[in-house]
């Protein structure tokens, strides 16, 4: 029923998008995601560097969620994602989109998959297909997941067999490019900028001493992680340290402290501005706060279950650039005692995160010059 109804689907949006593609081509780049309702800090540099090179754009960000409803109130944006993509020479994505993969396109339009994250930590999409964190591998079929791509970008060589596993495509097919956020993270002005607006909001932060530790959690589909967040604010001695969390939009998990600060103003890849030491586990903001050289310790209390049910595209235990702690009490031990490898840390970064500089224009020029081809 569920191949019926997809295929019947798919056939009534491709009759629509036959008659949006008779319509001129404008000389345009349309950027589309459902990370978010706004656009990534990579979109808003790229889309730009764009305008300011003389082309057109549009920017088509909405969140997609679960449940039938959520699915219904998506029509509407996928109909408007068809008119973008029917009469534009590029369409720059940073996850999976069904309408680019999924219906069939002008030959010359381009589609470039610009993945959200720096490098392939935890494995995702066709890596992880009928297990619990991914989609079965009828859907992924039926679905046609990640088909389609002209350009696909990572960050570097020892990404590009994650990327290239997870995407479904040879190995040889993936342009080593790193993301251009790099240029956000390595802007120091920008750093001061960011400490000044976060303060204004949380002016007490790092008053008398106090260390700011900022803990983000990867995304666990079907699991509720209350309790172990409750064990790292018990763990945290708060006349030490500063303890900022922020959650995946997703995560359910509810926060029980009247002293952490569990923020929804700024991103993940802001508040790295102020903080001392970053505590994380499988998400991939490890390759932001390495490349920054901020401290690293891992809170993975699930992590042989997580290795079991997901696994890695790195040998976690033997190359993750920080201490692994299965406790709160742990990862605290391992803060207190203020000794951190940064060489390990450096070394990580030096390789899963090339070509440092310059990264929004190298990016938009190659874009560009794809264009013109």
């Amino acid at each position: 029923m569920k191949s019926i109804l997809i295929k019947t689907g798919t056939g009534i949006l491709n009759a629509v998008y036959s008659v949006m593609k008779r319509r001129p081509v404008k000389n345009r780049i349309v950027f589309i995601s459902r990370q978010s309702n706004k656009p990534s800090q990579d979109i808003q540099l790229l889309e730009s560097w764009f305008r300011q090179h003389g082309m057109e754009t549009a920017v088509l960000c909405r969140r997609m969620g679960g449940g039938l409803g959520s699915y219904a109130g998506y029509i509407p944006h996928m109909l408007q994602q068809m008119k973008y993509m029917a009469t534009s020479k590029m369409v720059i994505l940073d996850t999976y989109c069904i309408v680019a993969c999924l219906l069939r396109h002008r030959e010359d339009l381009q589609i470039v998959q610009m993945w959200h994250a720096l490098g392939s930590l935890k494995k995702f999409s066709l890596s992880i297909l009928d297990l619990a964190g991914g989609h079965s591998s009828e859907t992924a079929k039926i679905m046609h997941m990640h088909e389609q791509y002209d350009i696909i970008f990572t960050s570097s060589e020892a990404s590009r067999m994650g990327f290239a596993e997870a995407f479904g495509y040879d190995p040889q097919q993936l342009t080593v490019m790193s993301l251009p956020r790099v240029d956000l993270l390595l802007d120091s002005g920008r750093d001061a900028e960011n400490q000044e607006m976060i303060e204004s909001v949380y002016p007490q932060l790092g008053a008398d001493g106090r260390k700011v530790l900022l803990y983000a959690p990867t995304f666990r589909k079907g699991r509720n992680i209350t309790e172990e967040v409750g064990q790292l604010t018990a763990a945290v001695d708060f006349n030490k340290y500063d303890l900022i969390i922020k959650l995946h939009p997703l995560d359910e998990a509810e926060v029980i402290s009247d002293k952490a600060i569990v923020d929804r103003k700024f991103s993940t890849m802001d508040m790295l501005s102020v903080c001392d030491v970053m505590i994380t586990d499988y998400s991939a903001v490890t390759y932001e706060a390495a490349l920054k050289e901020i401290p690293l310790v891992f809170y993975a209390f699930d992590i042989d279950d997580y290795i079991d049910g997901r696994d890695f595209y790195i040998e976690y235990r033997r190359e993750i650039p920080g201490p692994v702690c299965k406790s709160a009490g742990e990862v605290m031990e391992i803060i207190d005692a203020d000794c951190w490898d940064m060489e390990r840390e450096k070394t990580f970064a030096d390789r899963f995160i090339e070509g440092r500089r310059d990264c929004t224009e190298k990016m938009g020029q190659f874009l560009l010059d794809n264009i013109n081809h």
